[in-house]
C-alpha cells in the first residue's frame, strides 16, 4: 500500500465520513495537497503552512472563528480528533503533529466555502479554491495540483460528484 492510499484509507476519508463530508473533490484536494507539496515536518515557516495539508496558522482560526463558531456539533466533533492537553497549550501544533485534527480543519475549511465551489469539473476553480484558502502560491505545487484535480474532473460526470 503507498502511503498516498494509505493517508487516504486511514486519515482523510475516515475523518471525512465522521464529518458526515464524505466527498470526492475535497478527498481529492486534500489528498493532492498532502502529497504534492513539499513538506518539510521541521520547518517553523507557518507562512508556508503547517503539518502535512499545508494549512497555515491563519486559515486555522478563521475556519474555527468564521465557520466552527456557529456549528457547534461540528465543532464539537472537530474538537473530538485533537490532543486533549495539547490543543489548550498550542492549537497551531496540532497542525503538525496530528494529521486526523488537520484532515479535519482542512475539510472544514472546504465546507465552510462550499457555496463558493467552482463546479467540479472546473480543475482551474478547485486548484484555485485551494491555493486561496492556504495561500499557496508555489507553482510548480499547483501545476502538479491542477494536473490531479484534472484528472479528477474528467469523471465528474458520474453521480457520486453530485453537489
Amino acid at each position: 500500500m503507498s502511503q498516498a492510499i494509505a493517508l487516504l484509507d486511514h486519515v482523510i476519508r475516515p475523518v471525512s465520513r465522521a464529518l458526515g463530508d464524505a466527498h470526492p473533490v475535497i478527498e481529492e484536494i486534500l489528498l493532492s495537497a498532502a502529497t504534492l507539496r513539499d513538506f518539510d515536518p521541521f520547518s517553523q515557516d507557518s507562512n508556508a503552512g503547517l503539518g502535512v495539508f499545508g494549512i497555515s496558522p491563519a486559515l486555522h482560526w478563521r475556519v474555527w472563528d468564521e465557520y466552527l463558531a456557529f456549528q457547534p456539533d461540528r465543532a464539537s466533533q472537530v474538537r473530538g480528533f485533537a490532543s486533549q492537553h495539547e490543543f489548550l497549550i498550542n492549537p497551531d501544533a496540532e497542525l503538525v503533529t496530528n494529521t486526523r485534527y488537520a484532515a479535519a480543519i482542512g475539510i472544514s475549511a472546504l465546507e465552510w466555502v462550499k457555496p463558493s465551489w467552482p463546479m467540479p469539473e472546473d480543475a482551474d476553480g478547485l486548484t484555485r479554491l485551494w491555493s486561496e484558502l492556504t495561500r499557496v502560491e508555489e507553482e510548480h505545487y499547483l501545476t502538479r495540483l491542477h494536473h490531479t484535480l484534472e484528472r479528477l474532473c474528467q469523471g465528474a460526470g458520474q453521480p457520486h460528484y453530485a453537489l
